[in-house]
């Protein structure tokens, strides 16, 4: 019985899995938030997040810092596709608490979500690319 070489290739493809691999974010980015809102929804607070990658295969690795926060190290940092997921550990009321950030890479902008151990969700934003 003799098999056709595409159809190996199919096979091993569908066994092994083959995934394209994601762009490389490594670098500066830079992204503004709104946060504290009042009863009408209205923020009353800005803030700017600075985001410095650096992107081995899937391993994400770099810094944080921001106008409330001082630079945080990026721990448990991940690159998946088009799915960017990292833990930094910041101080709330005293306390150290893990804050989770979760994002999508589309085009040259990263949307994030943050949620705060203990706290619940916190805010979101749109990161982009520093030249």
């Amino acid at each position: 019985m003799r098999i056709h070489r595409g159809w190996c290739v199919v096979l091993f493809l569908a066994v092994f899995g083959v995934t394209a691999p994601g762009a490389d974010i490594s670098g500066r980015w830079r992204a503004q938030f709104e946060t504290h809102y009042t009863r009408d929804q209205a923020p009353r607070e800005v803030g700017e997040t600075t985001f410095t990658f650096q992107q081995n295969g899937e391993e994400l690795t770099g810094t944080v810092s921001g106008t409330a926060m001082s630079e945080s190290l990026i721990r448990e940092g991940k690159v998946s596709g088009d799915k960017i997921s990292f833990v930094v550990i910041r101080r709330f009321g005293g306390r150290e608490r893990k804050m989770t950030y979760s994002g999508t890479l589309a085009g040259s902008e990263i949307k994030f979500e943050t949620a705060i151990d203990g706290i619940g969700r916190g805010v979101r934003m749109i990161a982009k690319k520093v030249p």
